[in-house]
């Protein structure tokens, strides 16, 4: 029974004083990690998701886009939109919510676009419905960098 009692004692002081975090980072609950369980489910294969601290890494090797050169572009912005819209829609709003920033990268062979916003922002993409409403929250929400390769 006393080492038991030495045991339990011994497991709440490295937790409390955080050297259990420092073996496993897993072991730290995030909100990121949370909405991960569900997203691993649901996303598709070429999708790569990953935390770090509380922040959400998602990576999209895009092959699929076959437009022409004046085109390109808009359709690989338009499929941006459209995952970003596929993210709030396979995790749990309050979840994502308090993902504090989720970095969004698209890889194509032409062109790479890394787009950040901010969970809440995504999480707000559910209540629109209209595909202008959509456009206009994205302009306002999404910082956009772009890689011609």
């Amino acid at each position: 029974m006393l080492t038991l009692g030495v045991l339990m004692i011994l497991t709440v002081w490295l937790g409390s004083t955080g050297y259990i975090n420092l073996f496993n980072p897993k072991l730290r609950p995030t909100s990121c990690r949370a909405a991960l369980v569900k997203l691993e489910r649901t996303i598709p294969q070429n999708w790569q998701l990953s935390c770090s601290d509380n922040n959400m890494n998602v990576v999209v090797r895009e092959l699929t886009v076959k437009a022409d050169e004046k085109e390109f572009r808009a359709a690989l912005y338009r499929q941006l939109a459209n995952y970003l819209v596929e993210l709030a829609r396979n995790s749990q709003v309050d979840i994502l919510e308090k993902v504090f920033i989720i970095h969004f990268k698209i890889e194509h062979p032409k062109l790479e676009i890394n787009a950040i916003t901010e969970g809440k922002y995504v999480a707000k993409l559910l209540t629109l419905s209209s595909p202008q409403f959509i456009m206009d929250h994205l302009k306002q929400t999404v910082q956009v960098k772009e890689t011609v390769k």
